[in-house]
């Protein structure tokens, strides 16, 4: 089973003469190489064949730009950090960054792409219409196989023309959409958002900005604590008004423009830049607002839930940055592994070794399937905003895939690291940028527990598990290809057996709900996951494809590999007990 799996996956060039270590030629294209990428996005895309055809052109196109043109790029824009220069030879404050030039031209290939634009508006590349999440994010997952840096601006950026379509007054959407959504890089406005501070963390609601309003703006203090791409054009920030409520409910949205119309700086300070693990290539900083001018997104009472728009979008972005991890861990592990030879037969050989690479590979696969899931549940939320079951989904897809993918990715890059050994180690080989790279997806939009809490929080308010129920009897009810009818029958028992665990937990403390969230969550997330992957793989039998046996394969190994583990570790969850609190007072 493993060495089917083994077949398929990307070729390395032949080398002019062995060596004792391997050094496999870089993929020169990203799309032509991922086969389940082209899968799902062709058994969504099917029923319009221009669609199609326009996406897999465009894809193609930026699948080879990324890997030839980006990765190089990123390698030194790693290791040239930014600088931050707060003063002039006058004295004067200005708080400018200063980037590698090679950040810059990774930043004109990424923009110019389209990635920030072509969901938010009609027009690009002869669209008369947005175009969809689908290929959007598809995109954005062939990017960050190489950067780690850029896409956090890139995101932020396209979520806030996003967020100001929504909900701005038509003119500040007139004013900065068409700058946020700009393909020139000398016209382009990025975006960020400051939400973190000191004394709040994951708990927003401590937030201790303070607005004032003064006619046409109001004026922001405060600091910010970790503000990715610290020299953003624009920025989405909560404060809280003079005298308003506790809490969230109290928390106004504020977009706070780093030029003021009249051309001159607002009126915040960088402090200082992080000394960041990854991503060390983009700029984040610590930030006061020295009564900054900022424009209220209205109404003032529900700014909370309007950034919570930002933080979803951003969050799917992580994910997409997480199944992206995924992917380029199995083009490094297995074209290191055919490669080394150990105990007289190359390493992809060995059995062990084999069943590893094919565990990650169809780990990789899930977290692609389940990134496309979510982004044609948004297209659909999106496409009729009437439609409460398909935001309901869409909501609950992204904290899975949130999950899912980032904790995934990692494991992916530190197992790709070692199956490199020593030479992994050194940042002479991509390993050790890309596990640092992946860590901070994990911490990005709120951590694993946090995202749990979301999809618990869901099913209480939303009926999101009635949805998730039905939406995977209704994809198994499709799959019906003969070769497949056993990996169906089974997981319809586990989606049998998840559907007794969540009636269990919810019939337990809160306390002891918020202890299994993570797990329910992953499993969840995983069964999902091999839903679309039968599904994908029953599209492909009925096509007649090459690869259709394997792709068969990959949906029963993923069942029985990540699956039914899963669901074992979540029948095994705990309430909560005093023990824990005894080992901690006891630790130090």
């Amino acid at each position: 089973m493993s060495a089917n799996l083994l077949k398929e996956e990307p070729v390395t060039r032949a080398t002019s003469k062995p060596h004792p270590i391997p050094d496999p030629q870089p993929l020169e294209n990203y799309y032509e190489a991922d086969q389940p990428l082209q899968l799902a996005l062709s058994r969504y895309l099917q029923a319009d064949s221009a669609a199609w055809g326009w996406a897999d052109q465009y894809l193609r196109e930026w699948g080879g730009i990324c890997a030839q043109q980006v990765e190089p790029l990123c390698v030194t824009a790693d290791r040239n950090i930014p600088a931050l220069k707060q003063y002039d030879r006058r004295g004067e404050r200005v708080d400018e960054l200063i980037f590698h030039p090679a950040y810059h031209e990774i930043g004109k290939l990424a923009y110019g792409a389209g990635i920030a634009a072509m969901s938010n508006r009609p027009g690009f590349r002869g669209l008369t219409h947005p175009a969809s999440h689908l290929v959007k994010f598809a995109a954005m997952y062939e990017f960050t196989q190489s950067d780690g840096s850029v896409g956090c601006p890139l995101s932020m950026t396209d979520i806030m023309a996003r967020v100001l379509n929504k909900y701005a007054s038509r003119a500040l959407i007139e004013r900065y959409v068409p700058r946020l959504t700009s393909t020139d890089y000398e016209t382009l406005y990025t975006g960020a958002m400051f939400m973190t501070e000191k004394v709040g963390g994951s708990d927003v609601g401590a937030t201790t900005t303070v607005a004032r309003p003064t006619g046409e703006f109001w004026e922001l203090s405060g600091d910010k604590w970790f503000c990715s791409n610290v020299g953003a054009d624009l920025i989405l920030t909560l404060a809280r008004p003079e005298g308003g409520p506790a809490g969230t409910r109290g928390l106004g949205l504020f977009l706070v423009p780093r030029l003021l119309p009249d051309g001159t700086r607002n009126s915040y300070s960088i402090n200082r830049l992080k000394d960041k693990l990854g991503t060390r290539a983009m700029a984040s900083g610590e930030v006061t607002l020295n009564n900054a001018k900022a424009y209220l997104i209205e109404p003032l009472e529900r700014g909370f839930v309007m950034m919570m728009e930002m933080v979803n979008g951003t969050r799917l972005h992580s994910g997409v940055a997480g199944a992206a991890a995924l992917r380029r861990s199995v083009v490094e592990a297995v074209q290191h592994a055919r490669e080394r030879m150990a105990f007289g037969r190359p390493l992809a050989e060995q059995p062990l070794m084999a069943e590893q690479l094919a565990d990650l590979i169809v780990d990789s696969a899930a977290a692609t399937s389940l990134m496309l899931a979510t982004a044609n549940a948004l297209d659909k939320a999106d496409a009729d905003p009437t439609n409460l079951e398909a935001r309901t989904l869409s909501r609950l897809l992204i904290s899975l895939l949130k999950r899912y993918a980032t904790s995934h990715g990692v494991k992916g890059a530190q197992t790709a690291l070692e199956i490199r050994g020593g030479n992994g180690y050194i940042e002479d080989w991509p390993n050790a940028r890309l596990l640092r790279d992946a860590y901070v997806q994990i911490i990005w939009e709120g951590g694993v527990n946090m995202v749990s809490f979301d999809v618990l929080r869901a099913m209480e308010r939303e009926n999101a598990w009635t949805v998730f129920r039905n939406t995977l009897e209704k994809e198994l009810a499709e799959v019906d290809s003969a070769e497949l009818q056993e990996t169906v029958a089974q997981l319809r028992q586990s989606l049998l057996a998840l559907q007794a665990e969540v009636a269990r937990i919810a019939t337990v403390s809160r306390d002891a709900q918020e202890i299994a969230s993570p797990q329910l969550a992953e499993t969840m997330a995983a069964l999902y996951s091999a839903a679309m992957l039968a599904s994908e793989a029953n599209f492909s039998l009925k096509r007649g494809d090459q690869e259709a046996a394997r792709n068969a394969q990959t949906a029963r190994r993923y069942h029985e590999r990540f699956v039914l583990p899963a669901l074992s570790a979540l029948s095994r969850c705990q309430p909560a007990s005093s023990e824990a609190t005894s080992l901690i007072k006891g630790a130090i």
